[in-house]
């Protein structure tokens, strides 16, 4: 076993779980993420509209844990304040109209926003942001990370990768060592993309649900950011587009994708047009086909992929995908 602390590259819920291990294995862990603060698919927009400030979760909508150890993160989440069920109307619709609720199960939301739990899970870890990784170099025991503002650290025992795998194989394929296996792999998964738009909407809109499941339509999702626990500000809703259309429109303009999302949910459901609005593309949103395993290795058994990706679009997998990773670098 290679003495030295070992990197991750990617700091969502993935990387902390890898994280996470390690310390419990006692090897010290550094992380690297290219966003400007945790979150990832995790995320919080906090946006100046004509109303005021709204804090809108424009990523994933919420969290279930059905497995010991994410059980466990969610409960040491709503201990510290960062997390709380989420109680309220949520109804799935179908092309007809007929309205269901949504089955019953805990559904964790993060408080104030979704972010709020990636920060509890990288809480006491060192973690540098706006640090793109574009390159690896050296070898077992001696990996450094290049990053994109110049300059690389290191050296490293080994390296957890645990970002999507588009930009895992431009990392693996700019780097000076064999890492064919783990891109032809991650060459064979497939993540569809999610267009995103966030509303500022008139408060007395009601359409007798605080968020819904859509079918028939673009519009795959809607809900109210103001019915989550522990939010407060503007008057907000974001819509999140099916992978379908997503894909179609992809390369569409922001102005058309807000534009083609709110007329469809004022058609459906007499929604105000908006005072504010915003898009977001995530280009990576749902895992549609994946290898099935935990994590892969090169090999050296020193440089690792892991991410929800690799076992389905679950956060929860992230979460189990990580873990495993990181009690195998532990041992490199």
């Amino acid at each position: 076993m290679a003495e030295g602390p070992i990197a991750i590259i990617g700091a969502g819920l993935a990387g902390a779980a890898c994280a996470r291990a390690l310390r419990e294995a006692g090897r010290d862990a550094v992380l690297f993420d290219k966003g400007r603060g945790a979150g990832g698919r995790l995320s919080t927009r906090q946006a100046e509209t004509p109303s005021g400030t709204a804090c809108i979760d424009h990523g994933a909508q919420f969290l279930t844990a059905r497995g010991e150890a994410f059980t466990a993160l969610m409960e040491e989440a709503r201990a510290a304040g960062s997390a709380a069920p989420w109680e309220g109307r949520l109804v799935s619709i179908d092309r007809a109209g007929n309205v269901e609720p949504l089955r019953e199960e805990t559904r964790w939301t993060g408080t104030p926003g979704m972010n709020a739990i990636v920060k509890t899970a990288l809480s006491g870890f060192e973690v540098r942001f706006g640090a793109r990784a574009t390159k690896l170099k050296g070898g077992p025991g001696r990996w450094r990370v290049v990053l994109e503002e110049g300059g690389e650290e290191g050296p490293f025992a080994a390296i957890a990768v645990t970002i999507p795998p588009e930009q895992m194989i431009d990392l693996f394929a700019r780097s000076n060592a064999d890492f064919a296996e783990q891109i032809a792999e991650a060459k064979e998964a497939v993540l569809g993309p999610c267009q995103a738009v966030m509303l500022q909407c008139d408060p007395g809109f009601d359409p007798g649900f605080d968020a819904a499941k859509l079918y028939g339509g673009g519009v795959t999702w809607m809900a109210r950011t103001l019915s989550k626990p522990g939010r407060n500000g503007a008057e907000s809703w974001v819509l999140h587009a099916s992978t379908n259309w997503s894909r179609v429109h992809l390369e569409d303009s922001p102005e058309a994708v807000i534009r083609a999302l709110t007329e469809e949910v004022h058609v459906r459901f007499g929604m105000p047009l908006p005072g504010w609005a915003a898009a977001h593309r995530w280009r990576y949103a749902l895992s549609e086909k994946s290898p099935g395993t935990p994590f892969a290795l090169d090999e050296t058994g020193t440089v690792g992929c892991g991410g929800d990706w690799r076992l389905g679009g679950r956060a929860e997998l992230a979460w189990d995908s990580g873990l495993a990773l990181g009690e195998v670098l532990a041992r490199a």
